[in-house]
């Protein structure tokens, strides 16, 4: 089956990045504006072409022919990889990161604390959640949380610490933000209880209560 798409790049480039339907109607996926989200759907994914697409060989850099052949294995970005995917038939078959196989995932599973994600996926979490739906065993999806678990405490331990370069090193860019903002809350905190100026008391109903219990126990 030959497909017809000279133009197939451009037309889904602009569908998707000017005219998202998608996301123009869903506020509660509201990512089309984010940098974030913008990044993240700009890394390359392994992708399995199902059909010949002429004129896209330029797509596959060691491809010779013109032509993209049926059954050729190529990185393309995140976003071209999910459009071509929603086609119907579908036009790709996602394939997983290595850093979401199962070598990686039982790295991650045996001790996640060990593991730099800054160098291994910056965005980890987030590109994990947009191709955890191609992992038909869903092992996807239980490594992101229980790598998040695991890593729980450096979160904790990286907003604590004076030693701010080393223990952040090791963080993936969300983990650097929650990090970043538990700090500042936390200096917030010690701030505002310094000031002084609007101590703590006791309310009245608590203060009444114990009075009360006093007295009753005065007369027993």
């Amino acid at each position: 089956m030959v497909i017809n798409c000279q133009s197939l790049i451009q037309n889904l480039k602009i569908n998707n990045r000017i005219f998202p339907k998608q996301k123009q109607m869903s506020t509660e996926n509201s990512g089309y504006l984010s940098i974030t989200d913008i990044l993240v759907t700009t890394e390359k994914v392994p992708c399995k072409f199902l059909h010949d697409l002429p004129k896209m060989g330029f797509l596959d850099p060691s491809a010779a022919d013109v032509d993209l052949k049926a059954g050729c294995s190529v990185e393309i970005p995140l976003w071209l990889a999910e459009s071509l995917y929603s086609r119907r038939p579908p036009l790709v078959s996602v394939e997983l990161p290595k850093i979401y196989k199962e070598s990686y995932r039982e790295i991650l599973n045996a001790d996640a604390c060990a593991v730099d994600l800054h160098k291994l996926g910056q965005h980890f979490y987030e590109l994990g959640c947009y191709v955890a739906k191609h992992d038909i065993k869903s092992e996807v999806a239980a490594t992101l949380n229980n790598t998040y678990r695991q890593r729980f405490r450096m979160l904790l331990a990286a907003s604590m610490s004076s030693d701010s370069i080393n223990t952040m090193q090791p963080l993936s860019a969300s983990e650097r933000i929650q990090a970043a903002d538990a700090s500042n809350t936390e200096r917030s905190f010690l701030t505002w209880l310094q000031r002084g100026d609007t101590p703590l008391t006791t309310a009245n109903m608590v203060a009444n209560h114990r009075k009360r219990k006093r007295a009753e126990m005065e007369m027993l």
